[in-house]
């Protein structure tokens, strides 16, 4: 099977594969090293199993092996990342609000089992040939069985309490996903041009909570933002009480947003 690399997780490297004597079949692969950290094997365990689910807006896993010292996994492959598209342009608002619908559907089914993604960012968030939505990437996800206190994730997509190691529940997802939104239609997310992480760190602690810089996004748009960036976490929404909001506003048409169709042709046009 010939491989080309599509991406990388926390746990190791993703390559396109395509399957031997199956030339039309192609699958993403991820090669994971297996070492004696008992914190890092349980990692790639919970991952496995999240990707086992199969629910319809998670990355899902096809297969996984052990081979010498690595752990294989075999998942489907997708077009794209939705960064992917960001290197060539902006998203209009439409399409962003679709992308966190969509979103929004993996997260309530994460977080109802009981487990925090705490990475959601463009990068992570893949679109499939018909436009479907896929969340990727479950190498830094927790359990809430757990206090968790770990700054881990991304910098510039961390919620405050991460920041401060304080412990912290699902809504940091929430809060990553509204950096995303603006990520989308800005094309970078608040704090672009800071470099480092301590430096990060501290504008998100002291600035007021982000909103958008580079784009025009309808006045329920910037509501949505300002909402999933709450810093008090008891006024910060839930990913359910977003989707009702959602759906409200886009059944009362306050709200654009394209279907999977119109998503994946804008997709194929501003790729080719």
């Amino acid at each position: 099977m010939g491989s080309k690399e599509v991406g990388t997780g926390v746990n190791g490297a993703v390559v396109q594969v395509t399957v031997r004597g199956h030339h039309d079949i192609r699958l993403a692969l991820k090669r994971c090293k297996l070492d004696d950290d008992r914190e890092y094997r349980a990692a790639i365990v919970r991952e496995l199993r999240i990707m086992a689910s199969g629910h319809t807006n998670l990355i899902k896993l096809r297969e996984a092996i052990v081979f010498q010292n690595e752990v294989w996994m075999a998942m489907d492959l997708m077009l794209c990342s939705v960064f992917a598209v960001l290197c060539r342009r902006n998203l209009p608002e439409q399409y962003a609000i679709y992308i966190v619908r969509e979103t929004l559907n993996g997260l309530i089914y994460l977080h109802n089992r009981g487990f925090i993604h705490r990475d959601v960012k463009c990068e992570n968030l893949l679109i499939g040939n018909n436009g479907e939505i896929k969340l990727a990437d479950f190498g830094l996800a927790t359990s809430m069985k757990h206090t968790n206190r770990e700054r881990l994730g991304t910098a510039k997509w961390m919620a405050p309490e991460v920041i401060r190691q304080e412990a912290y529940n699902e809504k940091v997802d929430l809060w990553s996903l509204g950096i995303t939104l603006i990520e989308m239609m800005d094309r970078v997310p608040p704090h672009y041009a800071v470099k480092r992480d301590e430096d990060v760190f501290i504008k998100i602690l002291e600035d007021s909570s982000p909103t958008f810089t580079y784009s025009y996004p309808s006045i329920y748009c910037t509501g949505l933002v300002a909402w999933l960036l709450e810093e008090n976490v008891e006024n910060r929404p839930t990913a359910r009480d977003v989707v009702a909001e959602l759906d409200l506003h886009i059944e009362q048409k306050l709200l654009k947003m394209v279907d999977a169709k119109e998503l994946a042709r804008f997709v194929s046009k501003t790729l080719a």
